[in-house]
């Protein structure tokens, strides 16, 4: 079932229904919305099919444009715009208008049928053509925090950006790159440390990290301990010990 149900006149908001219901599948996946035109199920009657995803619904949307609380629809008994708000008041589902384009104002109780008045009163989001680029996103974001699931995936894809692990086994042929920004970096390519394998481990790395053919590029090393270079080097290996001396550095 949905987590949102795009309610929208016919005429009125497809376009932006439409965008809205992309973008929202696009971030949450296939479940996240219901969109009457996409939605509704191959041999399914369209009324048990809206009644039943308005009542499963977490949030309800409504999309109303500059006309939308003069049309006498509203006040007809079987217009399915005023359909679906009723059943989403008779189900306590959050409902939240989004005012389409631009100098859009609030539908005022006065306008509405006495059973919609309370739509009125709620707190609305904003949708323009021309500034889709920063009002989808301002509108899933104010999803995610009326909607659990939603929380739920930005946590994991949070969680995802900031922790990768990569791993590579039977590498033969082709170069391999490890990269890394902090943290312990452990790559092993064929397994081993035999002949024509590469074992690379960096401990708490801070930069980019390249290995394969072409300039190989390592982080800062530093500390009195050695430090061991072995591979077929073309070029030059430059390395800096800072403050030690000439004899430290010959020993």
């Amino acid at each position: 079932m949905p987590h949102v149900f795009i309610n929208y006149r016919t005429g009125d908001g497809e376009q932006a229904s439409a965008h809205l219901d992309d973008a929202l599948r696009q971030r949450f996946g296939d479940n996240a919305s219901f969109r009457d035109g996409r939605s509704i199920s191959l041999g399914r009657t369209f009324q048990e099919e809206l009644r039943e995803n308005v009542r499963a619904c977490e949030v309800l949307l409504v999309l109303a444009g500059p006309g939308w609380s003069a049309r006498p629809e509203l006040w007809r008994e079987g217009d399915w715009v005023r359909e679906e708000i009723l059943e989403a008041l008779r189900n306590d589902v959050l409902i939240v208008p989004v005012l389409l384009g631009r100098g859009t104002a609030r539908p005022a109780r006065a306008d509405l049928p006495p059973e919609l008045a309370s739509v009125a009163d709620r707190q609305c989001l904003t949708y323009e053509a021309h500034r889709a680029e920063y009002d989808v996103p301002a509108i899933l974001q104010a999803l995610t925090k009326v909607v659990p699931a939603f929380a739920d995936a930005e946590e994991e894809r949070a969680q995802a950006t900031e922790t990768t692990a990569n791993r590579m086994r039977e590498v033969g042929g082709v170069s391999a790159v490890q990269t890394g920004s902090a943290g312990d970096i452990s790559t092993t390519v064929n397994g081993s440390t035999g002949a024509g394998s590469t074992t690379t481990h960096f401990h708490a790395a801070t930069g980019s990290v390249h290995t394969g053919s072409g300039n190989q590029h390592l982080p800062q090393f530093s500390g009195d301990g050695p430090v061991n270079y072995t591979a077929d080097n073309h070029g030059t290996v430059h390395n800096s010990f800072g403050n030690r001396t000439a004899d430290q550095e010959k020993k």
